[in-house]
């Protein structure tokens, strides 16, 4: 993997698989199929129909039908508009997590809309959700032909504070085709009172989705098949207030029964009662068989027939699942297909209980099955949660030591410090690989105290590897850590790559590529530029030299051959890291590694007398290392240094002394093997404080002032360079007369040794 300062991606071992990521959850994206014992709201869903406020918010206690209510205004033929639904969970408080299924929600309601950029500023380690991600997905909604309404049910599953302040910048800037609806049972931490007031804000409470008599009696007739007399219907009308999952709870309960006012006499609207009642009255009614089956299928989120089957060692849940359905036991499908379920929350919260009271002994068995399972289908996310249940810290270290590379690669890093979290400090000392796992979360997240933290148990521990990420062993990969980053200085970096290549010996292994190219860069940063391209080729020549790795030493070996005096080498290689950015399939176009390639690049343009365009390329690469820290400074201060020479050339001097300040103080930080950088930073400081010794200050350059005399450093005739800048000889003349008299110089090698020391050239 790489890091916010070299790499920060991770590097695809061919032994993982790469965890659904890169797809959403379709289970997420299906709004509730239509139920036959549904009761129509009319009035709400003309309600809905017809208001355009920029938000919507169905807040109410479960069970109040909100989700029912929003379903029925989806399908409802007076609402014309395309509807895009996410059903949050527990997962979605990592909000690159949430916006990834809510952008591929929104394509699949509106195919118009151009997610690829979108998608790919949140596949980085650090996505800039405020500063990169909501403009993009605000600028594509705003394109959008026909309006959409945008679902979000369980946002009360929210907790994590920076999405709620996502979603509150995002709201004033929704396009006015745009509408946002909320489903909660709790008051959302949004401006409501601001919204309210300017008229934006249309609100469903409990009040209005509370069922009266009419409804009450129509529930009960489609799920229990009998009519109510007038005083049955009043009472439990009253008893249960109009809360509709009482309602129906109760019309479940008078099935079969020849007695209903005997059975309402008995109800209650009371949690507790409703609980007790279900237990003795539902479940008791069921086969033994049944009973255990809900109970032990209860400690699964969502269940399919086979991770049931897994989990219970039965062999028929499929057909179990098909009754509980055609019964009507408190199962909703999840999909289209009715291969997903979950059991309604308050039922699920009841069977657990049960299985708590009845069989506690039974139950980390149950989540090691279900983690095991889980595991094996993929799904290491939801197999995490199970191993944590089950209390099984030798799974949840496998597990995350068997998937955090490729979690990193698409930018999950904070969910594998979410894994991490779980682990105390005596379980990261007694599993080594765990600190392994969690010092390279730490360093990808810039966070230098954890990283400190974990690194002496990694470097203390006795282990042949190889690790489960194809690292050959943990020395290995602490020397991979401090050679990446070089949080240390460029002269710890340096010796930590050299001995990362001589512990990692395998061609074959992305992590052999990964150590001749981070040593690449410390060679180049120390600036022995000869060692530098001799490794950067070895790393480029290596069999399994994946992408991110390619990207880095090509960036770094075109930085070098330009220094070398072999422009053409080092536009190749400058594009060919360019190249790797721009495939469709690359995730790495925003990462923090990528700014070594817009690097490359803006160097080589500098180079053909190009300022401006090099500005931009300099500017790109600065805006993707500040808007993503990491422990690294180096990238950081080669972009600053070769963008503050330009600003110079192009009359910005204010801009190059800031640029240039700011280098010295990150150089100040760690100076140990920085003295190649710091020359290089010395004689920019001596050109912007007026000039070099023994040179006079002059006028700076015109951009086509720099391209000439950048070609006047080779051996082109001034026809010939006439020819190459399509203009004629005596405009040549003109600007070389122009360049002779701003540098104060009288002939060709005297303007070529002047710009050098100007750092022009």
């Amino acid at each position: 993997m790489l890091s916010p300062g070299l790499l920060g991606q991770k590097i695809p071992a061919v032994s993982l698989r790469r965890p659904g990521v890169s797809m959403p959850i379709e289970t997420k994206l299906h709004a509730p199929t239509f139920r036959k014992e549904w009761v129509e709201r009319d009035d709400l869903v003309r309600h809905l129909a017809g208001t355009a406020n920029r938000l919507v918010l169905v807040s109410a206690p479960a069970g109040s039908g909100k989700t029912t209510v929003m379903a029925q205004w989806r399908s409802s033929p007076a609402e014309p508009r395309a509807f895009a639904w996410v059903s949050l969970d527990a997962g979605d408080n990592y909000p690159a997590r949430c916006w990834w299924h809510i952008v591929h929600a929104l394509q699949r309601a509106c195919p118009e809309l151009d997610a690829g950029d979108i998608l790919v500023a949140l596949r980085v380690q650090a996505p800039d959700i405020a500063g990169t991600f909501l403009p993009l997905l605000v600028n594509g909604l705003a394109k959008l032909e026909k309006p959409v309404v945008l679902v979000l049910d369980g946002y009360h599953l929210i907790s994590d504070r920076g999405f709620h302040d996502q979603i509150a910048s995002l709201l004033p800037r929704l396009p006015h085709a745009v509408q946002l609806a909320l489903i909660t049972r709790t008051e959302p931490p949004l401006p409501l009172a601001r919204l309210r007031a300017a008229g934006e804000l249309t609100e469903i409470r409990a009040r209005e989705l509370h069922f009266g008599p009419a409804q009450v009696a129509e529930l009960v007739a489609n799920v229990a098949g009998i009519e109510l007399s007038e005083p049955d219907l009043t009472d439990l009308t009253s008893r249960t207030e109009g809360w509709p999952a009482g309602v129906y709870l109760a019309a479940v309960a008078l099935r079969g029964r020849p007695s209903p006012s005997a059975v309402i006499q008995q109800f209650t609207g009371d949690s507790r009662f409703v609980v007790d009642f279900l237990a003795e009255e539902v479940l008791s009614q069921q086969p033994a068989g049944i009973r255990q089956f809900l109970a032990r299928t209860s400690i699964l989120d969502r269940f399919c027939a086979p991770l049931c089957d897994a989990v219970t060692g039965s062999a028929n849940a499929a057909e179990l699942i098909d009754v509980l359905e055609r019964d009507n036991l408190f199962i909703v499908p999840l999909d289209d297909t009715r291969q997903w379920f979950r059991y309604h929350r308050l039922f699920g919260q009841l069977l657990r209980s049960d299985l708590a009271r009845s069989e506690p002994e039974i139950m980390p068995a149950l989540h090691r099955r279900a983690s095991d399972w889980l595991r094996r289908s993929g799904l290491p996310d939801e197999a995490v949660s199970h191993a944590q249940a089950a209390g099984d810290v030798a799974g949840v270290v496998s597990l995350i030591a068997g998937n955090w590379y490729a979690y990193v690669h698409c930018g999950r890093v904070a969910t594998v410090r979410g894994w991490l979290s779980s682990l105390g400090e005596n379980e990261m000392t007694a599993y080594p690989v765990a600190a392994h796992c969690g010092a390279w979360a730490a360093a990808l997240s810039g966070d230098r105290k954890s990283l400190r933290r974990f690194l002496p148990v990694i470097e203390a521990a006795e282990d042949d590897g190889p690790l489960p990420d194809g690292i050959r062993s943990l020395k290995s990969s602490a020397a991979l850590l401090k050679g990446t980053f070089g949080f240390e200085g460029i002269g710890p970096m340096r010796a930590a790559a050299a001995e990362a290549v001589t512990l990692e010996p395998d061609p074959a292994s992305p992590w052999h590529a990964m150590a001749r190219a981070i040593y690449a860069a410390a060679l180049y940063w120390s600036g022995d530029l000869d060692a530098a391209a001799a490794r950067a080729e070895e790393a480029l020549s290596a069999p399994a030299c994946v992408g991110i790795i390619r990207m880095l030493a090509s960036a770094i070996l075109s930085l070098v051959t330009l220094r070398q005096g072999k422009p053409a080498r080092a536009e190749q290689l400058a594009r060919s890291a360019c190249d790797i950015l721009a495939d469709p399939g690359s995730d790495l176009g925003a990462a923090p590694q990528s700014a070594l390639a817009y690097t490359a690049a803006g160097a080589v343009l500098a180079h053909r007398g190009l300022p401006r365009e090099a500005r931009r390329e300099f500017e790109r690469a600065l805006r993707i290392r500040r808007g993503q820290p990491g422990i690294s400074p180096w990238a950081t201060v080669e972009i600053q240094i070769r963008l503050a020479s330009v600003l110079a050339g192009t009359g910005d001097r204010p801009g190059a002394v800031a640029l240039a300040e700011e280098a010295r103080l990150l150089l100040s930080s760690a100076p140990d093997g920085a003295d190649a950088l710091l020359d290089r930073l010395d004689r920019l400081e001596q050109r912007l404080a007026g000039h070099p010794p023994g040179v006079q200050a002059v006028d700076p350059l015109t951009d086509r002032e720099v391209g000439v005399l950048r070609l006047l450093r080779g051996t082109l005739s001034m026809r010939e360079i006439g020819r190459t800048l399509e203009v004629s000889q005596n405009t040549v003349k003109t600007h070389t007369s122009a360049i002779y008299r701003k540098l104060g110089v009288s002939s060709r090698q005297d303007a070529i040794r002047r710009g050098i020391d100007m750092d022009i050239l």
